[in-house]
């Protein structure tokens, strides 16, 4: 298991049993997830928009998400 960011997150992996392509993927549906936030709701809902791009900076500051890392 990779070091995670946080000792939070180290936690949870170790609780879910997390192999590290599974943190990775579960990092990679986060993102899209996030990245759609940022676009469909930057006019409608800029708070929601607002989440999805301090999910997407969490999830790039997280070398722990970061493939291959």
């Amino acid at each position: 298991m990779r070091a995670s960011s946080t000792p939070a997150t180290l936690r949870l992996r170790h609780r879910l049993g997390s192999s590290d392509l599974e943190w990775e993927r579960g990092a990679a549906w986060a993102f899209v997830q996030a990245i759609g936030l940022v676009w469909y709701y930057v006019d409608s809902n800029p708070v929601v928009a607002e989440l999805g791009r301090s999910t997407c900076q969490r999830l790039l500051e997280d070398p722990s998400a970061a493939a291959g890392a």
